[in-house]
């Protein structure tokens, strides 16, 4: 049969002319596209379209452009606001209409369309209106095909051709219509993209933040000089390393850049004494104090507190500390009766178990006949190191940082054991502003996570303090453009806890309580980048430092590190992600 196909344009055009004319039909393409808003865009289409049909071997036809009464015809039949079938649907008759008159008048046996290769048209209403149009001349025979199913074929062919591919229909409408849509799918794509990695997330086990730990890289004294040891430094975005020294992070930060440090200090936690009815070795570490049990004084405190041994040392037990004792760092070699007649300095008396506590754990009272608590301790108590690092003989205040202040850590913050007055004055001369934050840090920070789902774990509760003057500066960094670079894990935790979801801002905090636990995925509020040490396998910091990168960056940097045998953990080198 003779064919006039009525055809949107070039790439709509090529699998319905195939098919055609492979079932042995001679077809014309009539180019009736009144619907076309822009007279620019009418004639791309159309030199597309005749460049492809000259090169295939097929005659086409051009209608009569006119916009105007297309708009006037739509305007009879739809109105803004109305459901967008009913423009589509007049839009189809009035093309159909003039290809059917022109089929007749020119002699054609059949008429049909290349509008049903799309997926974005109303197929059944093109089928409709096609047979409507047809309906008035009895000689025309109405060949309708749904060519969806040829629309990925066709989008491939038009490509390899480099044939020009509109995104929208035609009219202004549906060019607003399909930038809209255009952007919906965007949004919807990326929400699944989203939701397909937050899906990975969760299926995270605490097995994937393991790594083999060797025992020799486990470093058991700090560098000679604190600013010194090696700096590994990572991309947080794609993961690139290098090898640099620590005082090379001069090199990274730029004026306008803001490092915020915690000031804490490790109070001098570990006393070692002997059993007030039997003389035995016994050994306290103090935890965290407890305010809600009784009224402190300058000689009496309430503190949680791990025992040894823990089996013998129940409620009502006595433990006396004398300065004698503590000469040594090992309550085993004490002998009772050289301390007998020694003045006692302090005592802790067990009060009781702690509820959901980890083995050994006790709350105990601590009473001193001395003018303060403060002076007891500074007498008899030794600073505590990580369990891994045995027998540490050096200076004890390498165990502290050179802008600590107040004593309130069971543990040290060891991102910061790195900086030197020196070097922390040479970056303020560089114009990298400087502040502190206060976080208590407890010795759960170097347990490992128990429970195989990371989601199960119980995060232990730390007190946190961010100063107003450190919220100022915060603020005035990121309105500045500068970044925010947490020096250790610690900061970053009192900074993430001090976001204010609903009012999308940093508050200052006053010894506010946090038990954040940040894991991949987590949405990172104040920290631009991170100064931080190599941390304990399988452990919540693992988690957290992952969580700011990437899982699979931050073992590929482990890796690294080890193989380049890097020092490890609290008295290890150094890592700078940004």
């Amino acid at each position: 049969m003779k064919v006039l196909l009525h055809a949107c344009c070039g790439p709509c055009s090529i699998e319905p002319a195939r098919l055609l004319l492979e079932q042995g039909h001679d077809i014309t393409i009539a180019y009736l596209n009144s619907n076309i808003d822009d007279s620019h865009e009418y004639k791309k289409r159309l030199d597309t379209l005749l460049a492809w049909a000259d090169n295939e071997g097929i005659e086409v036809v051009e209608g009569i452009y006119d916009p105007k009464q297309w708009n006037t015809v739509i305007a009879q039949h739809w109105h803004e606001g109305d459901d967008r079938a009913l423009r589509c649907q007049a839009c189809y008759r009035f093309r159909f209409d003039e290809l059917a008159q022109m089929a007749a008048e020119g002699g054609y046996d059949a008429i049909g369309t290349t509008l049903s290769v799309s997926p974005y048209q109303y197929t059944q209403l093109i089928e409709e209106m096609l047979n409507q149009a047809a309906a008035p001349y009895p000689e025309l025979t109405v060949l309708f095909t749904d060519y969806r199913p040829y629309y990925p074929a066709a989008t491939q062919k038009s490509r390899d051709l480099e044939m020009y591919r509109q995104n929208f229909c035609g009219c202004h409408w549906s060019n607003v219509e399909a930038a809209e849509e255009r952007v919906e799918r965007a949004r919807q794509r990326k929400q699944k993209k989203a939701e397909e990695k937050q899906a990975k997330l969760r299926s995270l086990t605490t097995s994937d933040f393991d790594y083999d730990l060797p025992q020799e890289l486990i470093a058991q004294t700090p560098h000679p000089t604190r600013d010194g040891c090696k700096m590994l430094v990572m991309k947080r975005e794609n993961g690139s390393l290098q090898d640099r020294i620590f005082r090379d992070i001069y090199d990274y930060l730029k004026p306008g850049d803001l490092l915020v440090a915690n000031e804490t200090r490790v109070i001098p936690a570990r006393l070692l004494g002997n059993k007030h009815e039997t003389g035995g070795a016994a050994e306290v570490l103090l935890l965290r104090e407890r305010f809600d049990i009784e009224e402190k004084t300058s000689t009496s405190a309430v503190w949680e507190a791990l025992v040894k041994p823990g089996r013998r040392l129940k409620p009502g037990a006595i433990i006396d500390f004398t300065r004698e004792q503590n000469d040594s760092l090992s309550a085993s070699s004490n002998d009772p009766a050289s301390t007998s007649d020694s003045p006692v300095i302090m005592q802790v008396e067990v009060l009781d178990w702690i509820e959901d506590a980890q083995k050994g754990e006790r709350l105990v009272r601590l009473t001193t006949p001395l003018d303060s608590l403060d002076e007891a301790l500074h007498q008899i108590g030794h600073t505590p190191l990580p369990p891994y690092i045995k027998n540490y003989q050096g200076d004890e205040e390498l165990y502290q940082t050179v802008f600590s202040r107040e004593e309130k850590s069971a543990a040290a913050p060891t991102a910061g054991l790195h900086f030197t007055p020196e070097l922390i004055e040479r970056l303020k001369e560089k114009g990298v502003g400087f502040e502190t934050v206060h976080l208590e840090v407890g010795l759960d920070t170097f347990r490992v996570v128990e429970t195989e789902d990371p989601h199960e774990h119980h995060m232990h509760t730390e007190y946190y303090s961010v100063p107003q003057k450190t919220v100022d500066a915060i603020k005035r960094t990121k309105e500045n453009g500068g970044r925010v670079i947490a020096v250790g894990t610690t900061s970053v935790r009192s900074l993430e806890s001090a976001w204010d979801n609903e009012a999308s801002e940093l508050v200052a905090r006053e010894r506010q309580t946090t038990n954040l636990f940040i894991f991949p995925g987590y949405t990172f509020n104040v920290v631009d980048a991170l100064i931080t040490n190599f941390h304990v396998p399988r452990s919540t910091l693992m988690m957290l430092v992952s969580a700011f990168s990437s899982r699979d960056n931050i073992m590929k940097a482990y890796r690294h590190a080890i193989k380049r045998k890097y020092r490890l953990l609290s008295f290890g080198d150094a890592m700078f992600i940004y």
